[in-house]
């Protein structure tokens, strides 16, 4: 194999396809690692956004209770 005008034998081919699946097995865990840690930190992003719509929604309902309590102070004042 290191002669390239001469003809690949079936070693040659043998060793050449073990090359192959060495490097497709190593590439293959390299983008699964990767994938992994991808999904992870886009869950952490997505649970971070869950928390800020909870917290703006109880902000919202703490602020419509506040209204009403007032209202209801101020109507249970006039009666």
């Amino acid at each position: 194999m290191e002669n390239g005008h001469e003809p690949a034998t079936k070693a040659d081919v043998r060793q050449l396809g073990e090359q192959l699946r060495s490097e497709l097995h190593e590439t293959s865990e390299q983008l699964r690692s990767e994938l992994h840690e991808t999904a992870a930190q886009l869950r952490s992003e997505f649970q971070h956004g869950f928390d800020d719509l909870k917290e703006a929604f109880r902000d919202g309902q703490t602020e419509l209770l506040k209204a009403f309590y007032s209202f209801a102070q101020t109507t249970g004042a006039k009666l």
